[in-house]
């Protein structure tokens, strides 16, 4: 399998930032901190010079260690970066710091483009700068496709449609983005995605499986029993393999499976970065 996709609302999505990074003074980069490597998109990146504050949003969900490398990490190359937990509202007000100390000198409030890969939680992150249910909030990618500028205290939001890049080169980065659901399922074969997510988390993860499906060390087929004993069965006490899928891409979008990070640092595993 060979995951591509880039509707062709992208396309119009890119010249739109590309524009409208000339009127704003800074940017807040939305990142899912259970993939904060493949969610950062390489064009974005590229795109400007201007002030940037790398959101690691969905905090909540991600393995905290590896939440902390991530950010000591970046530190180290210089970006600012603010981990943030949407839903008890934690880390906005490093956010507000940040664009308080960025621009002192300006004598209205500064302009920011809210940007990000689809599904990285953009809306959500600006619907509690706002403090009020204002931008457009869905778990598929997507749901914002126009421009919608909003105030804030101290700023002004600039919400953007989901950009990701043309070709992903590196096919593991296309499966981690599936998995966060920044890449639709519909176009991908759910049961390769969850037979290597399976294999990732028995190398990784292995008591995240155990805790919630039982043991599976001595299976051969993991999905397989994992779907049976999920009663994921067609007649005959068949298996079936799409719906097994599905329950193991939940679980892991639920949290359901625990706390856990899809990418590791440069340090952890000698990451190199193919996706451009």
């Amino acid at each position: 399998m060979t995951i591509q996709w880039y509707p062709g609302h992208m396309t119009r999505a890119k010249r739109m930032i590309q524009e409208e990074l000339k009127l704003v003074d800074g940017l807040l980069e939305a990142v899912d901190a259970r993939v904060p490597l493949s969610s950062r998109n390489p064009e974005l990146q590229d795109l400007t010079a201007k002030p940037r504050l790398i959101v690691l949003t969905k905090t909540d969900l991600a393995d905290p260690e590896a939440t902390d490398r991530w950010i000591k990490h970046w530190q180290g190359q210089g970006e600012n970066v603010a981990p943030v937990n949407l839903l008890q509202g934690q880390g906005l007000n490093v956010i507000r710091q940040w664009v308080s100390k960025t621009f002192p000198e300006l004598k209205r409030r500064p302009r920011l483009l809210v940007a990000g890969i689809p599904n990285v939680g953009k809306s959500t992150l600006i619907n509690g700068l706002t403090r009020r249910k204002g931008a457009a909030v869905g778990a598929r990618p997507g749901v914002t496709r126009g421009k919608q500028w909003l105030s804030a205290p101290g700023m002004q939001l600039l919400d953007s449609p989901g950009l990701l890049w043309p070709k992903f080169e590196d096919q593991e980065i296309a499966k981690r983005l599936v998995l966060v659901a920044s890449i639709r399922d519909e176009v991908v074969d759910q049961v390769e995605i969850a037979w290597w997510f399976l294999e990732f988390l028995q190398a990784e993860y292995p008591h995240a499986l155990t805790e919630r499906y039982g043991s599976l060390a001595a299976e051969d087929n993991p999905l397989e029993e994992i779907g049976r004993r999920r009663g994921c069965l067609l007649r005959g006490g068949v298996v079936d393999f799409n719906q097994a899928a599905a329950v193991v891409l939940k679980d892991f979008r639920t949290g359901k499976l625990g706390r856990i990070t899809l990418d590791r640092t440069g340090d952890d595993q000698g990451h190199v970065d193919n996706r451009d």
